[in-house]
């Protein structure tokens, strides 16, 4: 079977896309590095110009801060993974990563030169004016990236040309994924089989275009950037014998995942015990990662402790002469490694009828609530005691807020909602979280509640980061002002 006799329209196609560019991950990369470089730079001088004219004599001291920023900044971006092709071309997740990293730069430059006794030197106006200005051209500039890239990918002049090799269910399952990601520049140009006569002559909308003799002709003559070879991985003699022979082409081959459609699809492939072996499941906080998170917690939880002591000290006095009983109310409630710790609030309720277990869901309006604590609970003063438990270790500032053993969403405990809610314990509770400053906070009335929680405390746990940790917390604060799903 060649590629004319069964697909002539091929060859046509073919011809039409000779006018494209081969979509290359790393010219992108490069792009984007050179941009935000020379953006950096380039913003420095120009508010240089509109501020700090009347001192032309330090210009060499200011372009030399100019370069060494926009050096650092470029290095600190490409080592936390801002220059993958997956994360230049999602923009709209870096909006908060971008700033939050330059301000970091900018802080620790700040007291370098603070201790050289030189920052002097340099007009506050200019620094604060160019971190604005820098930050604010970076994520225009990768949102135009991110535009241009796609247009032109809608209008086929650039593409990465895929050849799906597997006309199997796996196939299927890989065509469907690729799709699904809606990206223009991934171009399936067809389906190779060595089994012909095994497989159907259409897979997902694709055709067979033919078999390995006819991949390799195909590929030389289009000039393929990608084969994924779609086999099952038991398949080892089948896929080494078809490797061997694509050996000579110039094009990426690579082996697709057995579990296309799967959450293990997006797992990383590491070298462990000197072979490659796919993470099914990792500890999401650890090494470094858990001892910068920690230091965060110890140092947010003590500000927040001594900036918030007045305010302790005027709730404790209110709750005493609103109703009688504790000031505290203390909660079992799953933690980490759904372990159960003691979770501290500031009693809301009247005594008499405290909910140890949270078996009957708050509404608004409840008439267990007392006076004091419908204020507390409505801007959040009530969790405030749960800085007590950062301190101790059992809770973290940011992460999954723990629940109450017999916490319900509508009448069914949230453990027989979702099989697995005890996921979300592989890190430690928070006093706010991702779910929180998402919209799903307070109660949960419903199943489909639970589950938007739970979907997004998984996001948080699979996507941490210090600086994600940050932009929660600031979030929080807009959250609690606005008061909503409290009471």
């Amino acid at each position: 079977m060649t590629t004319s006799q069964q697909n002539p329209a091929s060859e046509a196609g073919a011809e039409n896309r000779k006018s494209s560019i081969s979509l290359s991950q790393s010219i992108i990369a490069g792009l984007a590095t050179l941009s935000d470089f020379f953006i950096s730079f380039i913003s420095g001088i120009l508010v240089y110009w509109l501020y700090v004219l009347d001192e032309p004599e330090k210009f060499g001291l200011y372009l030399t801060a100019a370069v060494l920023y926009s050096l650092l900044l470029v290095q600190s971006f490409h080592m936390v993974g801002l220059y993958r092709f997956g994360r230049i071309l999602t923009p709209q997740r870096q909006i908060v990563v971008i700033p939050g990293i330059g301000l970091i730069l900018f802080l620790l430059l700040t007291t370098c030169a603070f201790a050289l006794k030189i920052s002097e030197d340099f007009s506050r106006v200019w620094a604060f004016s160019w971190l604005i200005v820098n930050m604010a051209s970076i994520v225009a500039a990768r949102f135009i990236l991110y535009r241009v890239v796609r247009r032109l990918s809608d209008q086929g002049q650039i593409n990465r040309k895929i050849a799906i090799f597997g006309g199997g269910e796996q196939g299927r399952r890989l065509i469907n994924h690729i799709e699904h990601l809606n990206e223009p520049w991934n171009e399936i140009v067809g389906v190779f089989d060595d089994r012909t006569d095994r497989v159907e002559t259409d897979l997902a909308g694709y055709p067979l275009i033919g078999n390995t003799d006819d991949l390799i002709q195909w590929c030389r003559q289009n000039h393929a950037d990608e084969v994924l070879i779609a086999l099952p991985w038991g398949a080892h003699d089948r896929t080494m014998a078809i490797v061997h022979l694509l050996a000579s082409l110039p094009v990426n081959v690579r082996l697709s995942p057995e579990f296309i459609g799967a959450d293990m699809l997006y797992r990383r492939i590491s070298n462990q015990f000197r072979v490659p072996m796919l993470s099914l499941l990792e500890k999401p906080v650890t090494g470094w990662g858990a001892i910068t998170k920690s230091c965060l917690d110890y140092l947010v939880a003590t500000i927040a402790l001594i900036m918030s002591a007045p305010i302790l000290l005027i709730v404790i006095c209110a709750i005493k002469l609103d109703s009688p009983g504790p000031i505290f109310f203390r909660q079992k409630r799953y933690g980490f490694n759904n372990q159960l710790i003691g979770v501290y609030k500031f009693r809301s309720m009247y005594a008499e009828q405290t909910d140890h277990n949270a078996e009957i869901i708050t509404t608004k309006d409840d008439p267990r609530v007392t006076r004091v604590g419908a204020f507390l609970r409505r801007f959040s003063i009530d969790e405030l005691p749960q800085i007590f438990n950062v301190l101790s270790g059992d809770m973290s500032v940011v992460g999954p807020r723990p629940h109450a053993l017999k916490a319900k969403a509508g009448k069914v405990l949230y453990e027989d909602v979702i099989d697995q809610y005890a996921v979300r314990h592989k890190v430690k509770p928070g006093i706010t979280g991702w779910a929180q400053v998402n919209g799903w906070r307070g109660d949960t009335h419903d199943e489909a509640a639970l589950i938007g929680r739970l979907e997004h405390d998984l996001y948080y746990i699979d996507n941490w980061s210090i600086l994600f940790d940050l932009s929660i917390i600031f979030r929080t604060f807009i959250v609690v002002l606005r008061g909503e799903n409290s009471y």
